[in-house]
């Protein structure tokens, strides 16, 4: 009985492969068609793991916008660690739109020794005059660098269209003097709490909230002063201040 059923079986076997065959023989087409979905399956699998996976995208940092008592704080803050300063300028007067005056130049600064010197320049950078104050007195220097005449800190500042310039190490005084209003991120707002009427501007720089344009508008008069290439708590020549105060 085994014997038969595995003769059986056998027999089947065989004539199932040989439908096969025959199948294949008699129907190239069929064949090749697998041949095609076999390529293009294996061209596939090798393109996508030809495709490098796309980078993650940076998520983009926010700014924070600091209140207005933040930033006050963060201006005093600044002021208070200034030991040093050198910056250059440009200063432009305008009368209702119109330009009264252009001036431009470098200013030192030196906290420990209450020392500003003011140098005024030429198109060229060449010094046309000099200030060197204490703030007590002031001496004036031309453009040899010879003393030409001496005033009070006082007298000589109340000609200045732009006080609020030569008040560095001193801005906690000028802010306690001041209503001060942030009308923008970075831009701040200054009226007398009492006295003369006018609005001084203060645009903060956003990396350290040190001033970049200081601007004093009095009616129709307006000042606006550029501070550039600034230098903060550096090391400034000995012979920076003439040696005019010990």
């Amino acid at each position: 009985m085994n014997l038969f059923t595995n003769k059986i079986f056998l027999g089947m076997s065989f004539f199932l492969l040989l439908i096969g065959c025959n199948s294949s023989e008699n129907n190239p087409k069929a064949e090749a068609v697998v041949e095609a979905e076999i390529s293009v399956n294996a061209e596939n699998s090798k393109t996508e793991s030809q495709i490098p996976a796309e980078a993650p995208k940076p998520v983009a940092q926010k700014t924070k916008v600091l209140s207005p008592d933040e930033t006050i704080a963060r201006l005093k803050q600044w002021d208070k660690d200034l030991l040093s300063l050198k910056t250059s300028f440009v200063q432009i007067t305008e009368y209702d739109g119109v330009s009264v005056s252009r001036s431009q130049g470098t200013l030192y600064y030196d906290k420990n020794r209450h020392l500003l010197r003011l140098d005024t320049q030429d198109g060229d950078g060449a010094v046309t005059q000099s200030a060197i104050t204490d703030k007590k007195e002031i001496i004036i220097l031309d453009e040899t660098g010879k003393q030409v005449t001496q005033v009070t800190w006082n007298e000589w500042q109340q000609g200045q269209p732009n006080q609020a310039l030569f008040d560095f190490g001193n801005y906690a005084a000028l802010l306690a003097r001041h209503q001060v209003k942030a009308i923008q991120p970075h831009h701040l707002a200054l009226t007398p709490k009492s006295g003369e009427d006018y609005t001084l501007y203060l645009t903060l720089s956003p990396q350290d909230y040190f001033p970049t344009t200081i601007q004093i508008v009095s009616g129709d008069l307006t000042t606006r002063a550029d501070l550039t290439a600034t230098q903060k708590n550096i090391s400034l020549p000995k012979d920076t201040f003439g040696g005019f105060f010990r």
